[in-house]
C-alpha cells in the first residue's frame, strides 16, 4: 500500500498543516480522497479564514472530495477549530497493545489456522458485509457500499501478498471460514490490521474467538508485542481485546471535510433518518 506524500498546506505557513492524497484509498472508490495532519492548533485557530480557503483551494485543485484528519483527543482546541474549517466529527479510535504477549496464557479452544486461497472467497466476503464502524462507515454523508467494498478490497489484497509478514488466519473449514484476521508481522512485533465474523454469527461467541485465537496464534510466531487500533463505536471489538489482556492508549477524534461539489458523496437530503 503507498504510504500518502505530504506537502505543506501552505509553503509560506508551514504551521498550517500538511495534505496527502491516498493513493489506495482513492484508488478503490474511484476518486480523490486527502489526510490532513493538523500539528499546531493554535497556529490554525488564530487564522481560521485563511486556512479554511487554503484547504478548499488545495482540494478543488486536487479534485479531492473528502479530506481525513486524526487528531489528539486530549487536545480541545482542535474541538473548537476543525468544524470552523468545516470538519464534521465522525468516530473515535484508541490504540491497543499486548505488550507481553509470551507471558500470556490463552484458552486453547480458542484456535485458528492459517488462511489458503480455498478462503479468500468467504473471507472476502465477510469483510464486505459483516462491519458497522470504521471512519467510512461512520460517515453519514459516504456511500456504505464504497466503505464496504474498502474492506473486500484489503483482504484481496492481503490475499494476494501472503507471506511469512502478511498473514491471514481464520476459523471455519477450509473454503467455508466463519471468521478471520489479519496481521503484519515484522520480527517479534505484530500489526492487527482487522478482524471479522459471518454477519450471520454475530451472537454466536465467535468475537472472542478470533482476538484471542489471533492473539495465540501470533504468539506461536515468536510475536512478543502485538497492537492495533480499533473504534470506540465498536465495544464489542474493545471488550474482546480486553478480554484478551489488552491495554488501551492513544486516544483519538476522527474529522472529515467534505468538498462542497462532491460528485460521489451523498447529499444531506439523501441521508437515511
Amino acid at each position: 500500500m503507498s504510504e500518502p506524500e505530504y506537502q505543506p498546506l501552505s509553503p509560506e505557513t508551514p504551521a498550517w498543516g500538511e495534505v496527502a492524497l491516498l493513493p489506495w484509498d482513492s484508488e478503490v472508490f474511484g476518486f480523490p480522497v486527502a489526510t490532513f495532519r493538523a500539528n499546531d492548533a493554535s497556529a490554525i485557530s488564530r487564522n481560521l479564514p485563511e486556512v479554511s480557503d487554503a484547504l478548499q483551494s488545495w482540494a478543488a485543485a486536487n479534485d479531492v472530495e473528502l479530506i481525513g484528519c486524526s487528531i489528539a483527543a486530549t487536545e480541545p482546541r482542535w474541538r473548537f477549530c476543525l468544524p470552523q474549517l468545516g470538519f464534521l466529527y465522525v468516530d473515535s479510535t484508541l490504540i491497543y497493545s499486548l505488550p507481553k504477549l509470551q507471558r500470556t496464557k490463552f484458552p486453547r479452544r480458542y484456535q485458528l489456522r492459517p488462511a489458503t486461497l480455498a478462503d479468500q472467497e468467504s473471507v472476502e466476503r465477510i469483510a464486505e458485509q459483516s462491519f458497522e464502524t470504521g471512519r467510512y462507515h461512520a460517515d453519514p454523508f459516504f456511500p456504505r457500499a464504497l466503505a464496504q467494498r474498502r474492506f473486500r478490497r484489503w483482504l484481496t489484497q492481503a490475499f494476494e501478498s501472503l507471506s511469512l509478514t502478511s498473514r491471514v488466519f481464520v476459523l471455519g473449514e477450509p473454503g467455508a471460514a466463519t471468521a478471520f484476521s489479519h496481521s503484519y508481522v515484522h520480527g517479534d512485533e505484530a500489526h492487527i490490521t482487522i478482524g471479522g465474523v459471518d454477519a450471520a454469527l454475530h451472537r454466536r461467541g465467535l468475537g472472542p474467538a478470533i482476538f484471542v485465537g489471533t492473539f495465540a496464534a501470533l504468539q506461536e510466531l515468536g510475536v512478543r508485542r502485538a497492537h492495533s487500533k480499533v473504534s470506540v463505536g465498536n465495544p464489542g471489538a474493545m471488550n474482546c481485546a480486553a478480554f484478551g489482556g489488552a491495554r488501551f492508549s492513544s486516544p483519538e477524534h476522527v474529522y472529515h471535510w467534505h468538498a462542497a461539489n462532491a460528485r460521489h458523496l451523498l447529499k444531506a437530503k439523501s441521508i437515511p433518518r
